[in-house]
């Protein structure tokens, strides 16, 4: 409960909550970070979960994408929510939900309860994430101090999923893989105990309708396409399971933005992607942890498969990733007040297709592990300098009461990145391996991993000039302006004739 406000002229109490500066930045930053974990925390732990629960390849890919799904479905309803109900409240309700679903994760008895708690996890994620800008956004005031947190939280969606990876790495090798779950709910009702002393309340609660129409075309049509993409890996860009979901999701994407243009209080307003600006930075956004998340994916498999290393040495691959995240988020707010978004956004997209290059041409098909680890720092200075700079141009310049709202739409798109990249990426590198074998290639599957990793740094190449262009300051509203109506000048008084002497 917060404390009373005092007189002006009245010191602070010593034990006041410091509600300002790095303390609620790095209880907000925990439990962002711990979102993005779970995104992939089930990477490392699939296979021991599969021995134990008697889970098929499918039913790997649901338990991961349910979490994946729920999160980036109902990010804009969280958004409405947060201005509804305050995002100190809303933020404190959905950890505990993520907390909550996390523990029951843990403890699950059978396959359905798997994935109906990562399903959970997601629903509170989604409350839990877009409250979390808006508190961040009213712990720093407005100028270089918010600009520097925004770039160090555009860090946090990759560094999350590179942690998940090496937690659930290194607690499936020795407690089990339950525990990974059970570590992400103990931080998270930690972070809960601590949310009403250290975080502010944030913008006052606003009665805005919930558009609850708006808010379901939304989330069904985001997992209907999120379902066909994940589905392409299993059975094929051309088969039922997939096209009839990726149909139902566009039709059901348009019913929503024409919702949106009739409803009086829409969940994205129609003028929020107006700005060349703001929607290049929003796909700059998804791009970063799109790549990570493909390249995690594959280098697990061919690291495991291929070279035969265990799931520990799989996660320990990707501390050196993680220390590059880290540094890169110590110099990311100075660095893009220095150079700019623009810059720093181009310059990220370059290092990550210099590291794909590193990683496919020069690692997989030589067989040089060091390239391959080289290419992996390089890949995640590049995806850090650009998910930072794109978080400060998607949110930097949004007025405070649409804070939530631009929460929403950054992790929407920094979550809808992976779902595609994996589809994208997997049917690459099954194509080219499926030709390779019919070639007589003994080391097809290596061939198909690079092929995707080649594949993906052409785009990420072609990408460089875009960003250029796109995140270029939008231009003023230059249209003639109708002219001033013309102010009359006031009358000269009357000269009264001077009286004779």
């Amino acid at each position: 409960m917060d404390h009373p406000p005092q007189p002006a002229s009245a010191p602070a109490p010593a034990s006041a909550p410091r509600r300002t500066g790095w303390a609620p930045f790095a209880l907000l930053a925990s439990v962002q970070l711990l979102l993005n974990a779970s995104v992939s925390v089930t990477f490392a732990a699939g296979p021991a979960m599969a021995r134990e629960l008697g889970l098929g390849r499918i039913d790997l890919v649901l338990d991961s994408s349910a979490y994946g799904l729920a999160f980036s479905g109902l990010l804009l309803l969280g958004g409405r929510l947060a201005d509804r109900t305050g995002p100190r409240r809303l933020f404190c309700r959905g950890t505990a939900l993520f907390a909550a679903a996390s523990l029951a994760a843990a403890l699950a008895p059978a396959p359905p309860f798997v994935l109906g708690a990562r399903f959970l996890q997601g629903c509170g994620a989604a409350l839990a994430a877009p409250a979390a800008m808006a508190l961040l956004r009213a712990v720093y005031p407005e100028g270089p101090a918010r600009s520097a947190a925004l770039a160090r939280w555009g860090l946090l969606s990759s560094l999350g999923a590179a942690a998940g990876i090496v937690l659930s790495g290194l607690l499936t090798s020795w407690p089990g893989w339950r525990w990974s779950f059970g570590v992400l709910g103990a931080v998270a009702a930690a972070a809960l105990a601590l949310a009403p002393r250290f975080l502010p309340d944030g913008p006052a609660p606003v009665r805005v309708p919930p558009d609850l129409p708006g808010a379901a075309l939304g989330t069904l049509a985001l997992c209907s396409l999120g379902y066909g993409l994940v589905m392409a890996g299993p059975h094929g860009w051309t088969a039922a399971a997939v096209l009839g979901p990726l149909a139902l999701g566009a039709v059901l994407l348009a019913a929503f933005a024409a919702a949106q243009r009739r409803s009086p209080a829409p969940l994205l307003p129609p003028g929020f992607l107006a700005s060349r600006r703001r929607a290049t930075a929003l796909v700059c956004a998804l791009l970063g942890p799109a790549i990570g998340a493909s390249t995690a994916f594959l280098l697990a498999l061919w690291f495991q498969q291929e070279r035969g290393w265990s799931g520990l040495q799989n996660a320990l691959a990707f501390v050196p990733y993680s220390a590059v995240l880290v540094g890169v988020g110590f110099a990311a707010g100075r660095t893009v007040a220095r150079f700019g978004v623009r810059t720093v956004a181009a310059g990220g997209l370059a290092a990550i297709a210099a590291g794909l290059f590193l990683i496919g041409a020069a690692g997989l098909r030589t067989g040089s592990e060091a390239a391959v680890l080289a290419g992996l720092a390089v890949l995640a200075a590049g995806s850090g300098t650009l998910v930072s700079a794109a978080v400060v141009g998607a949110v930097g310049t949004v007025p405070d009461g649409q804070s939530a709202l631009a929460g929403a739409v950054v992790n929407t798109a920094i979550l809808a990145g992976p779902t595609a990249s994996l589809a994208l990426t997997t049917s690459a590198a099954e194509a080219r391996t499926a030709a390779l074998l019919a070639a007589g290639d003994p080391h097809a599957a290596t061939g198909g991993y690079a092929f995707a990793f080649e594949a993906a740094c052409a785009v990420f190449l072609l990408a460089v000039p875009w960003a250029l262009y796109g995140l270029r300051p939008d231009r003023p509203d230059r249209r003639p302006q109708p002219p001033a109506p013309a102010v009359p000048a006031p009358a000269e008084p009357p000269v009264r004739p001077s009286s004779p002497a």
